[in-house]
């Protein structure tokens, strides 16, 4: 198998469930060591034993990522492994269904505070750590299909997606200089927890909404952040890159 992150050092934020976990693992395959990341401590211990499995180092780090204090001490963390090479920026919520004219302020400011401005923070630190390490790393920021076009319902999801898009846009133009690559994930509609706020009426439309007439799995989005992680995307950065199965916002 492919080693291409033999002895690399990864960071996953939320990485106990969903697309984060399914990173953790990928990348572990692949031979990177590492810290995963998550507010619960339960699910993502377990998620550190499945990687330690596969022959490499993981611990697990708890870590509210709305809180930039948490995010230092997360990011500090990787001195136990070495110097940072791959940042993964997964944490994230997926908000109430709600028109923006009728959205409460606390609403906006909450979903704001974890899906962008965490992210902001994330690839701040990740970018410092990297610079004092020397390190050519990969920071690999997981957005979303609807932060590329107007989500009605889903505005404040939305406008963060889409600052996150911008921030990783404007960061690796920035670091392109220092061999620190800077990529962005849009999935799709993908087999996750956030989907549940869909219920089981909502799915069928979902997947007539994609032209392979299904929704993503978890594996599928991992794949490809990996990819973006490791030295095979070298000449990559600043890029958008889609996994939705077709849809076309």
């Amino acid at each position: 198998m492919n080693k291409n992150l033999l002895n690399k050092n990864s960071i996953v934020t939320g990485g106990a469930l969903g697309i984060g976990k399914a990173t953790c693992l990928k990348l572990a395959e692949l031979g990177s060591n590492i810290i995963v990341s998550d507010i619960n401590e339960e699910e993502g211990q377990k998620v550190v034993s499945l990687v330690k499995e596969k022959g490499v180092k993981a611990i697990f780090v708890k870590c509210d990522v709305s809180k930039e204090e948490e995010i230092i001490s997360l990011i500090e963390s990787v001195k136990d492994f070495g110097r940072l090479d791959v940042m993964i920026n997964n944490a994230g919520i997926g908000g109430k269904p709600c028109f923006l004219h009728k959205l409460s302020n606390e609403d906006w400011h909450k979903l704001i505070l974890v899906d962008l401005t965490s992210v902001f923070w994330c690839q701040k630190y990740a970018t410092k750590q990297m610079l004092s390490d020397k390190s050519s790393g990969s920071i690999v920021n997981i957005s979303s299909i609807a932060g590329l076009g107007g989500s009605p319902s889903l505005g404040s999801y939305s406008v963060a997606k889409a600052g996150v898009v911008e921030l990783t846009l404007t960061g690796a133009l920035e670091v392109a200089k220092f061999g620190i690559r800077i990529n962005v994930v849009c999935p799709g509609w993908t087999e996750t927890a956030i989907l549940d706020n869909a219920g089981k009426k909502g799915r069928p439309a979902m997947i007539e909404q994609v032209p392979m007439k299904r929704l993503g799995k978890v594996e599928e989005v991992a794949n490809l952040i990996s990819f973006l992680a490791s030295s095979e995307s070298s000449f990559i950065t600043g890029s958008i890159h889609r996994v939705d199965g077709g849809i076309r916002t």
